[in-house]
């Protein structure tokens, strides 16, 4: 899905028209160019409306989705009477719209999420806004953002926060954001975020959230076939059973990596395996299982699709698992396939802390219940606590605090005015998840480069959040927040990517408007504080009670030989046991970070050392390894101006 739409008659006259691109408008002030999937109508009153992308249906008043047979035409009936970006907000998919008027102004929105990233680059007061940077003549004109290349280099989802770019001449567009172009000038209106209150929920709230997600499955499905990318987690094989519910076991299949980093460790996923293959063979589907091989293969995958992720400034692996996914996925589409994934759904329903990862015990059970732990320290009872100052005196605090004595906290806030914004900062600006955990712990940044970052994306992302947050509605504000954070992030948005690479439909279920809605909302003892109550709960609830689901296939392991053993690490196996060995050690081998990092920013002699290590087969520790990660992909994959 790539466009380039330009504003301002001299950007027009200057810039050629791009070949990969049909224009489909094109006037002194105003030129817009479009790849595929497009859907175009005209009404009475000349205006035009262009949509681009996967657009599902309308979300319904009380849940579910309405589907739309002809989209373009319908919107355009339904702006007479909704505004435009409360028609945007409406529409479910991830999808753009272009609406020109009969004198030349057009609007141009997203869906409510802002799944599509816009990149915006001013030349004067004229405009390109576009869909990647390889659209840009000179993205780093300007030269280079150092806080979003903090984000970047620290937070995990190894991308800049939503509005950012790692260019300082390039910004995309935020979360809400519509976009007006008139007589070749470019205005943003930013549509107000209404958070919902956490509500008191009943049995009868379990049937709505089944209601709405196979109202999701079956609108976002297709009857042509569905592909699940399974990871035999509940995220994954719920969409799987909802499909097969709905659109019956010959019109699904599903696929799934076999992860192979080195030869001492093997197949370090084999538990997934092992699950996926019982759910398909319970469902009678076909599972293709697919190479995530890095002894042999890797390095051509990366050197062939390093460019796409540039051109995206996302710089996490997943360009080896998400691209093979999706090119496998195009080997087996004959027609209009839909393509499932399940990521988002930790996040949305127990605020990350959903991987039975928080402590490790041989005790599942309690695996899960530490999750829980971990969601209720940003849950609506301890920000009670927090905001009085009484978190100090919460047990489950203090044991987690007893379990990172080697790290730095900050100190809470005299003014408690501003210990929401202290608790936002811990989760959405800090990779220690854990309330007041400081940047101090950090020590690839300088002092400035801490105080930096954090006042630029506070100022930009969290301060509204910080003034109007409540315990009422915290956990609205968490997952309207996770948009331009984590959900965004090249751990999430290399699905689509790849998807749009191989000219794949692709649907993420969890990010559902009526489901991100009934979330918001979910009280705290649905599975997200210390209620014994699963994490997830709807969710499962809806596996026991609605569609047919072998509940009993979850039980062990979860899916990687680090649940069965606390010493195993994946990152280690790729950095020192793999083919990627030799292709990371050059990446890194000249020290061309040094190009775009600053030295007033960042700790160079820090990285420096590591590098040095790393390069001298030097064994590093977790810690180390993943301040490299990033860094390595950074200098792997390239930027602008390298």
């Amino acid at each position: 899905m790539k466009f380039r739409i330009l504003s301002g008659i001299n950007l027009i006259s200057t810039e050629s028209e791009l070949n990969d691109l049909e224009t489909l408008y094109n006037t002194n002030n105003l030129r817009i160019e479009v790849s595929n999937n497009t859907q175009e109508a005209t009404n009475t009153n000349g205006q035009r409306l262009i949509c681009i992308g996967n657009l599902i249906g309308l979300q319904k008043s009380l849940g579910g989705i309405e589907k739309l047979e002809s989209p373009a035409e319908q919107i355009l009936s339904m702006m007479e009477d909704i505004s435009f970006d409360d028609m945007c907000s409406r529409l479910e998919g991830r999808f753009l719209l272009i609406l020109i008027n009969s004198d030349g102004s057009c609007l141009i929105g997203r869906d409510r999420f802002a799944k599509i990233d816009i990149y915006t680059q001013f030349s004067g007061d004229e405009v390109a806004l576009v869909s990647d940077l390889s659209c840009l003549s000179e993205p780093h004109k300007d030269g280079y953002d150092q806080a979003a290349l903090v984000h970047t280099l620290t937070y995990y989802g190894f991308r800049p926060p939503k509005k950012h770019t790692i260019y300082k001449s390039v910004r995309r567009l935020g979360v809400g954001d519509t976009a007006s172009i008139t007589n070749g000038k470019l205005s943003v209106e930013t549509k107000e975020f209404k958070p919902i209150e956490i509500a008191d929920y009943t049995e009868q709230n379990n049937n709505d959230y089944a209601d709405m997600f196979l109202s999701h499955l079956e609108n976002a499905g297709s009857h042509d076939g569905n592909i699940v990318y399974l990871s035999s987690g509940w995220d994954s094989t719920s969409i799987l059973a909802g499909l097969v519910h709905i659109f019956g076991k010959s019109k699904v299949r599903a696929i799934i990596g076999r992860m192979r980093y080195s030869d001492r460790s093997g197949v370090c996923n084999q538990f997934e395996i092992d699950r996926a293959t019982k759910m398909a063979e319970y469902y009678g589907i076909n599972l293709d299982i697919v190479e995530f091989e890095y002894l042999e293969n890797g390095p051509e995958f990366i050197q062939k699709y390093a460019p796409l992720m540039k051109d995206q400034q996302a710089y996490a692996s997943t360009i080896l698992t998400h691209g093979i996914l999706a090119e496998a996925a195009s080997k087996i589409v004959s027609g209009n396939e839909t393509i499932f994934a399940g990521e988002i759904s930790d996040g949305a329903h127990n605020l990350g802390f959903s991987q039975y990862a928080t402590i490790f015990h041989p005790v599942r059970d309690f695996q899960e219940y530490s999750d829980k732990m971990a969601s209720y320290l940003f849950g609506p009872t301890f920000l009670s606590s927090f905001q009085n100052g009484k978190h100090d005196e919460d047990f489950i605090y203090k044991l987690f605090l007893s379990m990172k004595k080697d790290s730095k906290f900050d100190e809470l806030d005299s003014d408690p005015a501003k210990r929401t914004g202290q608790l936002l900062t811990s989760f959405f600006l800090r990779n220690g998840r854990m309330p007041l955990w400081s940047l101090d712990n950090v020590e690839g940044l300088t002092p400035d480069g801490r105080d930096l970052y954090t006042d630029e994306m506070f100022s930009t992302y969290l301060s509204d959040a910080a003034e109007k947050a409540t315990p009422e509605t915290i956990y609205a504000w968490y997952l309207h927040l996770y948009n331009s954070f984590h959900w965004q992030g090249s751990t999430v948005n290399t699905l689509s990517l790849f998807a749009d690479e191989f000219n794949l439909k692709s649907d993420i279920p969890y990010w559902d408007g009526g489901i991100q809605n009934f979330l918001s909302a979910m009280p705290e003892n649905w599975g997200r504080g210390l209620d014994l109550n699963n994490t997830k709960y709807p969710l499962k609830w809806m596996l026991r009670n609605k569609i047919d689901y072998p509940y009993e296939m979850q039980e062990g392991p979860h899916a990687y030989t680090y649940d069965v053993d606390s010493s195993f690490n994946h990152t280690n196996e790729i950095f020192y046991h793999s083919k990627m060995k030799d292709i990371f050690q050059d990446a890194l081998r000249n020290k061309d970070y040094h190009q775009i990092l600053s030295s007033k920013v960042f700790n160079l002699e820090h990285y420096d050392s590591i590098v040095d290590d790393y390069l001298h087969d030097k064994e590093l520790s977790v810690s180390q390894i993943n301040e490299l990660w990033p860094l390595t992909n950074l200098c792997l994959f390239g930027w602008y101006g390298k």
